[in-house]
């Protein structure tokens, strides 16, 4: 068996989810992280120490001049992701990308088209593909298992502005720019949306059309510092999916009761699927197929293990074969949100996507 060729890669951005990205990236075998870069003074340095990498940059610029790199991993904020992908590319790199893949679809095209015309491997860190229940699911629906598909429907449901679960929102800066649009956000539609149409999409089929509408409540106080709460913090999305179902698809970070579930069913003329990743394994995904539907009869499916969206970005990279995302499937995400956005502020028409 040939021995697969070892990738170097760099880090981009050392927030805190970076720290995941050198964690997973550093246990994977053939996978050297070399370096990292961040445009704070010092903070690369820190992150560097933190999980032993050899050097550390404050310049990208810097970064491409002094290493040999096959790849870099952008987890900056999500407006300097266009900028950081499209330097690598230039570059020659392979590039993995944070969702959602920029803060606007502009951006999200011109990323996809640099790639395409570079013939560079891409990925995007969709994370909830990382369940096997997921894999299991969309295997599912490929299989026909399902029969045809005729109705979606999905939830991404947050409650940390009701509860206290993860702190005091109002004392926290890591939750308060999400509120703010002037500081990044895109609101829940695009936080927690991104991933919810990114699963949609995975597991039943490409949209057609969007619908939406969303709404920022009342928290009993409009600013606090500089953050101005003018983010949507409620979405609800109608979708016509390709093949012809549709779907209703919703977020909120009010769902008391819900620190983060995600779930999806799909409902088929022969079956359905029940995929909740809140619940633990065997229950995470569950079907209703053959004459069990007369009955209304669930039963847990047994889901094997997958890799993860690091391992099969390395693993495209070693193998010259593009995984299972892409700058050209996460443009066309970034695409249901651009609609979703625009249906949302011409009340709620449907805008094809």
């Amino acid at each position: 068996m040939r021995k697969r060729k070892s990738v170097r890669l760099a880090i981009i951005g050392t927030g805190g989810m970076a720290n995941a990205h050198a964690t997973h990236f550093k246990a994977i075998a053939g996978c050297q992280v070399t370096a990292c870069c961040d445009i704070v003074p010092g903070r690369a340095k820190a992150f560097a120490e933190r999980h032993q990498i050899p050097a550390a940059y404050d310049d990208v610029r810097e970064l491409f001049r002094r290493e040999t790199l096959d790849a870099v991993s952008v987890v900056t904020p999500d407006r300097a992701h266009a900028d950081a992908a499209l330097a690598a590319l230039a570059q020659g790199m392979h590039v993995m990308c944070e969702k959602p893949l920029a803060d606007n679809l502009n951006a999200a095209r011109r990323m996809a088209a640099a790639a395409r015309r570079r013939n560079r491997i891409t990925a995007v860190n969709f994370t909830y593909r990382n369940n096997p229940a997921t894999q299991k699911a969309a295997a599912l629906v490929a299989s026909g298992a399902l029969g045809r598909i005729l109705h979606v429907e999905g939830a991404y449901l947050q409650s940390w502005l009701a509860a206290t679960h993860w702190g005091d929102w109002r004392k926290a800066d890591n939750l308060l720019w999400r509120l703010s649009t002037k500081h990044g956000s895109a609101g829940v539609l695009g936080d927690l949306g991104v991933h919810l149409f990114d699963l949609a999409a995975f597991v039943a089929g490409e949209f057609a059309a969007v619908a939406c509408v969303w709404k920022t409540f009342d928290k009993g106080v409009k600013r606090i510092g500089p953050y101005r709460f003018d983010a949507n913090d409620s979405a609800l999305a109608t979708v016509r999916f390709r093949h012809g179902a549709l779907g209703t698809l919703h977020t909120t970070r009010w769902a008391c009761g819900h620190a983060n579930t995600v779930s999806l069913r799909v409902y088929g003329d022969r079956g359905g699927l029940d995929l909740n990743l809140d619940r633990p394994p065997p229950e995470t995904l569950r079907v209703c197929l053959g004459d069990d539907i007369h009955e209304r009869i669930w039963k847990p499916v047994a889901c094997p293990a997958v890799p993860d969206m690091y391992q099969r970005f390395v693993t495209a990279l070693q193998t010259g074969r593009q995984g299972q995302t892409s700058f050209e499937g996460g443009a066309r995400i970034q695409s249901y949100l651009h609609a979703a956005a625009e249906s949302a502020q011409a009340d709620n028409r449907f805008l094809r996507v």
